[in-house]
């Protein structure tokens, strides 16, 4: 390990320094810095900061008992390292170190949400002491996608800017048709892509080259940017769709997209009317349009909103991710009206890398060919095999 200096030194996850990283750029706006006890105080009573709705305070509460003991011992002036993996990555002034009540820090994050299964792994990272106070970062990628997105912005002249909060994991044909559909009426789509900090099973690098794939080869590209969005406990319970859209606004959007699905709205009908828990917010000046639940029905032979259909649901295929990684898990294709196949080939031949042992005899043995066998990879082989499961026989 390098040396990291006299100065006392505070462990901190990757995650943390993420959100640390939104606020120094202005992108969880009001919010420009750690929060004092009275503004926790005053954002725990009222839900507000600065006349705007705000879900929870913005502390730093680090848990651990070296990291307490720290805080304990730290005054007014002192100077503490953040260290994160072995590093230094910040540093923090001290102006207050205070406590807090971590039932109720967690109840806050949560939005109220205490059945998640996230809620233990959120416990582990709060402490019961908070530290205040000017911070700087050693490196800061999120001014970057900033700077990336207002050169964008100013280059299309765009005035009417859509964000969508993407996971894309995996890439399906919804995710495609809400793409297509929000570009017929905006000057610039903001694909805000989920970065989680766990291993799955299609990593983020893989999501996004399928993600990429899609947009140079079929959507209007230069009308469409990708915005990593890392995902981490500020993002969680009823608070993630709150968040989102701050962030979405602070980075130039001016509508975020999402689906009626998404736990996080709260959605429910009144009067044939969407509501959500936008509607008690105050001060997010963002449009926010919620799309209907889109399904396949083996009817209409393609993709359909729920609310329309005149079809049974047991005429409905659902978009489920969850089944669609099950396929890819045990390396099979799922249907072209699930997943774009190139994009399918994309996936497998990266989860499942040199898995046939003799592609050559594959190309020759099953693959029609104009005589010349030519192995051009697995990506290709996939392909082609999956115009042969749409090959009809003339019986």
């Amino acid at each position: 390990m390098e040396s990291l200096g006299k100065n006392k030194q505070l462990y901190i996850d990757k995650e943390a320094i993420s959100v640390l990283n939104l606020a120094k750029e202005g992108l969880l706006y009001p919010i420009r810095h750690l929060m004092n006890e009275k503004q926790m105080i005053q954002v725990n009573k009222t839900g507000l900061f600065k006349d705007q709705s705000y879900p929870c305070p913005f502390l730093l509460s680090p848990s651990g008992k070296r990291n307490h003991q720290v805080l304990k011992e730290a005054k007014r002036g002192d100077v503490l390292d953040f260290i994160t993996d072995g590093k230094k990555s910040g540093s923090i002034t001290v102006d207050s170190v205070f406590e807090i009540d971590k039932e109720e820090r967690i109840k806050k994050i949560m939005g109220g949400d205490l059945a998640s299964r996230n809620i233990k792994d959120i416990e582990s990272r709060i402490g019961n002491l908070c530290v205040s106070g000017r911070y700087v970062l050693e490196s800061n990628d999120v001014a970057k996608h900033k700077a990336r997105l207002a050169s964008r912005i100013e280059l299309l002249e765009a005035k009417n800017i859509s964000g969508i909060i993407m996971g894309a994991n995996p890439l399906h044909r919804v995710h495609e048709k809400v793409m297509r559909d929000s570009l017929q009426h905006c000057d610039l789509l903001v694909v805000f892509l989920i970065k989680p900090y766990r291993s799955d099973l299609i990593s983020y690098e893989l999501r996004l080259k399928c993600l990429e794939f899609l947009i140079d080869n079929y959507l209007m590209k230069e009308k469409v940017i990708i915005i990593p969005h890392d995902d981490t406990y500020l993002y969680a319970g009823q608070n993630k769709m709150i968040m989102n859209a701050i962030v979405a606004k602070n980075f130039g959007c001016t509508k975020l997209i999402t689906g009626e699905n998404n736990s996080g709205l709260s959605v429910y009908y009144l009067n044939n009317e969407v509501h959500s828990i936008f509607d008690s917010l105050q001060g997010i000046d963002i449009d926010v349009q919620i799309l209907p639940e889109y399904v396949y029905c083996d009817i209409c032979k393609t993709l359909v909103s729920v609310h329309i259909c005149p079809h049974g649901h047991h005429h409905h295929i659902n978009y489920n991710a969850e089944s669609f990684i099950e396929f890819f898990r045990l390396g099979l294709l799922p249907p072209a009206m699930l997943v774009r196949r190139q994009i399918s080939a994309i996936i497998l031949s990266s989860l499942f890398p040199n898995r046939f042992k003799d592609l050559d005899r594959l190309y020759y043995d099953i693959l029609p060919s104009n005589g010349i066998i030519q192995n051009s990879g697995e990506e290709e082989f996939y392909l082609k095999l999956m115009q042969l499961y749409q090959t009809t026989s003339l019986n």
